[in-house]
């Protein structure tokens, strides 16, 4: 079975939380259906990165990068995901 390592960045995680986790795919498991997964194994922690918990939507400044290239901007969670691919899901932060 492949599988992906994912990394989740936001300030409620400690800094040991930070290193990339594997997670285990099948041919024809997209970046949706990590977000479901997150979801479901995370519950709460990853809600930083909802809007809408119910549905499963995204936040605006969620950042979600996988192999370094951002697939929200493209409105692709449809992609699917192959072994070995890294995807960090993080908020933008702004300021100055």
């Amino acid at each position: 079975m492949a599988e992906v390592f994912v990394k989740l960045l936001n300030k409620g995680l400690r800094s040991e939380d930070y290193e990339p986790f594997p997670i285990a795919i099948d041919g024809n498991f997209t970046l949706g259906n990590l977000v479901d997964h997150l979801h479901e194994t995370f519950g709460e922690a990853f809600e930083v990165f909802l809007e809408h918990p119910e549905n499963r939507t995204l936040r605006r400044d969620t950042i979600v990068l996988v192999n370094g290239s951002n697939m929200v901007s493209k409105n692709e969670l449809d992609t699917k995901l192959s072994d070995g691919d890294l995807i960090v899901f993080m908020i933008a932060a702004v300021g100055g």
